[in-house]
């Protein structure tokens, strides 16, 4: 009997081909390189949140912080100001990421600098510098009197819009930088055919310019709502006993009270409420993004 038909005699699939051995190498190669990550992230992270949610429901602990009411005050707080605070900073963001976009080298840089000059300092640095200028003889107030505009100090400190202000102040360059990037990829082609056949500037922002951008606009504003959930010194710092948030009373629980349990319980609920806001905003986006395709 030859060699080939003794080839053809052999079942199949005993001896797989070398272009079907490739694919597998690749994927145990894949799996061995994601390896080191995916421990990293079940020792110092999975772990972790898998205990405080363990924590959680020892002892009656939804119950006993859901029945107290500064908590469902201090989640409505979060909400609200999260949700304002991020309003505000994607506006400004995308002003500044606009200028950014049409400046010069040596302007772009400028603005860089003082757009990551937030990054340089510490929270607490810029709250109590927001705290000099905002109090009743600060320079705002001060100014204000100077030109006449008010008769007596404005309370501008110790409530919820100090605490809008220091918050903004700490996210815009989450809010700058994802939208510039958005803004970088718009081929600068179709701003000038638009022009060539007769469009105004605004007409070519509001076709061209918004529509390509509001990537970097839905992804600023996602990170910035996520982020601003879990501040915790600037409304303790800049806002009034009616502006406590929800991180202010998870360390009230886990500090004062010592009841490990209830911060444990606390977290995961603002945890899974932030998800299911995320998971909304992001189906909402998808489905504006189908409508406006078709």
């Amino acid at each position: 009997m030859s060699n080939a038909t003794l080839q053809r005699a052999r079942p199949e699939g005993r001896t797989p081909a070398p272009d079907q051995e490739k694919p597998r190498r690749r994927r145990t190669g894949w799996w061995l390189l994601l390896a080191p990550i995916l421990a990293f992230d079940v020792l110092l992270f999975l772990s972790p949140l898998g205990k405080l949610v363990g924590s959680s429901f020892t002892g009656n602990a939804y119950q006993r912080v859901l029945e107290d009411p500064l908590v469902i005050r201090s989640l409505v707080n979060t909400l609200s100001i999260s949700l304002a605070s991020t309003i505000v900073t994607v506006v400004l963001g995308y002003v500044i990421a606009l200028v950014l976009w049409h400046s010069g080298t040596v302007t772009r840089v400028i603005l860089f600098a003082v757009v990551l000059l937030p990054f340089w300092t510490g929270i607490l640095v810029k709250n109590f510098a927001w705290a000099v200028l905002l109090q009743d003889n600060g320079i705002v107030n001060s100014f204000l009197q100077a030109v006449g505009l008010t008769d007596a100090p404005i309370e501008l400190l110790h409530n919820r819009l100090a605490v809008i202000i220091g918050m903004v102040h700490c996210l815009l360059p989450y809010a700058v930088f994802p939208i510039f990037s958005s803004l970088t990829a718009i081929d600068d082609r179709l701003a000038l055919a638009a022009r060539s056949l007769g469009a105004r500037e605004a007409s070519i922002f509001r076709r061209i310019t918004l529509p390509l951008s509001a990537p970097g606009i839905s992804a600023a504003g996602l990170l910035v709502f996520i982020i601003s959930t879990g501040f915790f010194i600037t409304p303790v710092v800049m806002g009034g006993p009616g502006d406590m948030m929800i991180a202010d009373q998870i360390d009230y629980y886990a500090r004062q009270l010592t009841d490990f349990s209830g911060a444990a319980a606390l977290a995961v609920i603002l945890t899974v409420l932030v998800s299911i806001l995320v998971a909304i905003y992001q189906r909402v986006l998808k489905a504006g993004g189908q409508h406006a395709d078709n």
